[in-house]
């Protein structure tokens, strides 16, 4: 029973570092991927209005004209999120009325100069207008909020309308509003909101501007500056900006840089902790496989001393260990490798990933047979150097 026990632990250990590694190598992809957006030269300011005098429209006029004209700054806007943050709201469009063809979008309301504020790369058409972009709400009004015209990422384009030239002019249609619609005046090539890694989360780059003016009291803005004068301007808006304005409060300011590390925090972690789980399990084989192949030679030291005394030499035994070993470690490799193939594909279709890239599956058959000569080596090697002599002792 020994040696199937250990197979089966070969073959599970097999299983857990092939589909491990290749879910932490996607989580690791998801968080290098390009989001489209300037990161490095972009920081965030959340503000908080406070009062009955505060004028969320009087405030952010006065706030954007403030952040555009200092020296270094590239562009700066008002947004109803800030990117990378999951933070987006979430609403579906479509490209028709009776939204026969819907997708699950992200939206932002943002004001005017929104493109070149984010780094955002034009493909086709424009940007929108300063005059459609919507007021703040007055009062008790949380109506949906923004203009007639609106910008979309070339992931939406394509899958509503085919390409980015056939989205130019047509006119894409809210379920939020009821129905309402905006015309498509432009398309950037890219921008990720989040780094999700859920299954469906390629709704992460199918996101829609809107020009608008975020409701209050709350204010956010995003500030791209020219390359190395971020933190020189985040210096001075930190000391500024909120005695700019007697009716409101600095909440936080952040660069973009660092809100979008601490997005992807987590699924670094995870991944270290899966790897670090990986390495466990093949440490707990490791250590059967040696207690084994050590049990194997203390119980048998008689026989390899009788081997020794009719001509077998350390090789020779070395060799015998060491292909005991061999053989039970392959035999749980190939029962692990059926096994690995049917957990992957399972875990494919449930998480919606690509099936397992063989690469994993050989390289964890290397590792485990590495881990299983290297777990036996001592033994053997113990049981290499047994004398001759031991076979003429009484038992």
């Amino acid at each position: 029973m020994g040696p199937l026990l250990l197979a089966a632990q070969v073959a599970l250990s097999m299983v857990i570092l092939a589909n491990v590694a290749y879910v932490v190598s996607i989580r690791l992809e998801h968080t290098s991927r390009p989001t489209g957006l300037d990161l490095e030269n972009i920081f965030w300011i959340s503000s908080e209005g406070r009062g009955p005098s505060y004028s969320q429209q009087t405030t952010v006029q006065f706030d954007l004209e403030y952040l555009n004209l200092l020296p270094g700054v590239l562009a700066a806007c008002a947004a109803s999120s800030i990117p990378q943050t999951f933070d987006a709201q979430e609403t579906t469009v479509s490209g028709d009325a009776e939204f026969k063809e819907r997708r699950d979008v992200l939206l932002y309301q943002m004001t005017e100069r929104s493109i070149d504020t984010l780094g955002l790369r034009l493909v086709q058409g424009r940007a929108y207008l300063k005059d459609t972009v919507a007021p703040a709400p007055s009062g008790t009004d949380t109506g949906v909020l923004f203009g007639q015209e609106v910008v979309v990422t070339a992931a939406l384009a394509g899958k509503l309308f085919g390409s980015n030239e056939a989205a130019i002019g047509k006119s894409l249609y809210f379920s939020m509003a009821k129905g309402r619609s905006a015309v498509i005046v432009g398309v950037v090539e890219l921008m990720q909101a989040a780094p999700f890694f859920l299954p469906g989360t390629n709704f992460v780059n199918e996101i829609v501007l809107v020009p608008a003016v975020p409701s209050g009291p709350r204010a956010l803005y995003l500030v791209r500056t020219k390359p190395g004068f971020r933190d020189q301007i985040m210096s001075r808006v930190v000391k500024e900006f909120e005695s700019l304005q007697p009716d409101r409060y600095v909440n936080a300011v952040e660069s973009l840089a660092d809100t979008a590390s601490e997005a992807r925090a987590a699924d670094r972690a995870s991944a270290v902790v899966l790897a670090v789980l990986a390495s466990f399990v093949l440490s707990v084989t490791m250590l059967g496989l040696f207690g084994f192949a050590a049990f194997a030679v203390t119980s048998r030291t008689r026989e390899i001393g009788t081997r020794r005394a009719i001509g077998a030499t350390r090789t020779d035994i070395l060799k015998q260990f060491l292909m005991e070993n061999w053989l039970i470690t392959t035999a749980g490799v190939i029962v692990g490798s059926v096994l690995t193939l049917a957990f992957a594909l399972q875990l494919s279709m449930l998480l919606e990933l690509p099936r397992l890239p063989m690469v994993f599956l050989v390289g964890s058959m290397a590792l485990v047979w590495a881990a299983g000569l290297l777990a036996a080596l001592m033994p053997a090697l113990r049981g290499a150097h047994v004398p001759p002599a031991v076979a003429t002792r009484a038992a």
